[in-house]
């Protein structure tokens, strides 16, 4: 399991329109600031894909269509 404290810093280059769009997430208040959108936004992406990267499981291979 992944603890709270391990944690790493990745630089990432934006577009406008993506700074642009987790601005306004945070003007309207669904966001305390970019980080936070960023960290949600990841963990629907795993959700999605039935990847747990906070359990102790290997992920599931994607199933064949």
């Amino acid at each position: 399991m992944v603890a709270d404290n391990d944690k790493k810093r990745y630089s990432v280059t934006l577009t406008t329109a993506y700074v642009t769009a987790l601005n306004q997430l945070i003007e309207v208040g669904i966001y305390m600031d970019r980080q936070d959108a960023i960290r949600d936004a990841l963990r629907r992406l795993f959700q999605y894909h039935g990847i747990e990267p906070f359990s102790e499981k290997e992920p599931a291979a994607p199933s064949e269509p």
